[in-house]
């Protein structure tokens, strides 16, 4: 009987040291599956700032943004991706079933995230996703243009023809179809004063958009400021 005893507890102890050991290697993969969706986000920024365009994790995977060795193999889940058709959103990973509670409850924290948030879907939880937000306002206005279906090219010396184009991280140009052009702040974009290279462009329907207030300034020429009803010219 003593041997019995001294076998079951032997082979207890055993088990609840291999038990320690999967609960452990589940924190650290778990940290490391945050670490990867917190890279995912910040590359997604870097490349909207230096391509002008949205990547997809593909486009993300070469040395100069994710490594050519990413991997996006989940053993707790579905693949690492983004979700489909949608901007600055990551699958939830946690899917798979009977996992223990510790490892969905340390994903979910934002302990260890910066730009991800955890949105879980209780009653869908095909539904839930991870969201991040975009540290520079540039790179939000970029991804506000890209949005809407326009271009954005690097190159304002080509012809451009209702699309734009960025030479530098400071500003912005919008052309129209006759080569006339819009001159915005990078950071403020719509929400602040803008240059327009011709008057003609006073009656464009992207002045709009443009907070009461503003001024615009015709390229080597007058001064105007957006009012309620009309844009005028300030002496």
């Amino acid at each position: 009987m003593k041997i019995l005893i001294i076998l079951y507890l032997f082979y207890s102890f055993l088990n609840a040291k291999d038990t320690l050991v999967v609960q452990q290697q589940n924190v650290l993969y778990v940290q490391n599956l945050i670490e990867v969706e917190e890279k995912i986000a910040s590359n997604f920024e870097k490349y909207l700032l230096e391509k002008f365009e949205v990547p997809t994790l593909d486009k993300l995977k070469i040395d100069e943004y994710l490594g050519s060795n990413f991997t996006s193999t989940n053993k707790f889940g579905s693949n690492i991706d983004f979700v489909s058709g949608e901007n600055l959103k990551i699958k939830y990973a946690i899917t798979q079933e009977n996992l223990q509670l510790y490892v969905t409850a340390l994903y979910e924290r934002d302990l260890y995230r910066d730009m991800t948030t955890v949105y879980k879907d209780k009653d869908t939880l095909s539904n839930s996703y991870v969201s991040f937000e975009l540290k520079s306002k540039v790179a939000e206005n970029i991804l506000e243009i890209l949005e809407t279906g326009s271009t954005i090219t690097s190159d304002c010396d080509a012809p451009l023809k209702e699309s734009y184009c960025i030479t530098n991280l400071n500003t912005i140009r919008w052309y129209d179809v006759n080569l006339n052009w819009i001159e915005y702040n990078n950071e403020d974009f719509e929400e602040g004063n803008v240059t327009v290279s011709t008057s003609g462009l006073l009656s464009s329907v992207k002045l709009d958009k443009l907070n009461v207030g503003t001024f615009i300034f015709v390229n080597n020429s007058g001064k105007y400021i957006k009012t309620v009803t009309d844009i005028v010219k300030v002496d």
